[in-house]
């Protein structure tokens, strides 16, 4: 029986790159967001996909999730929520 391969598609990769203060060298570490798409089986069945999160520092993986896309979602609200918190709270600091 042969292996499933599974296919992620790229979806978004975010890079930062820092001068490292110790070495002095220039430094990059990044984010990755891929997708697994959802498929349907052979009996009619439809799977739900999955999402990739990997992060990595210079060329190297250091650490991966597989979300469900429930996970995915609330991982996405917590996001939001934390972005909007920090512009209310800036505009705060603005207005003082």
């Amino acid at each position: 029986m042969a292996d499933k391969q599974f296919v992620y598609e790229r979806r978004l990769q975010v890079k930062h790159f820092f001068d490292d203060r110790a070495t002095g060298q220039k430094r990059r570490t990044w984010l990755e967001l891929q997708l697994k798409p959802p498929e349907k089986t052979p009996e009619g069945w439809v799977n739900d996909g999955k999402i990739r999160l990997s992060i990595g520092e210079d060329r190297d993986i250091k650490g991966a999730f597989l979300l469900s896309v429930d996970e995915a979602l609330r991982l996405l609200k917590a996001l939001q929520m934390a972005v909007e918190d920090h512009e209310v709270e800036k505009a705060t600091m603005w207005r003082e």
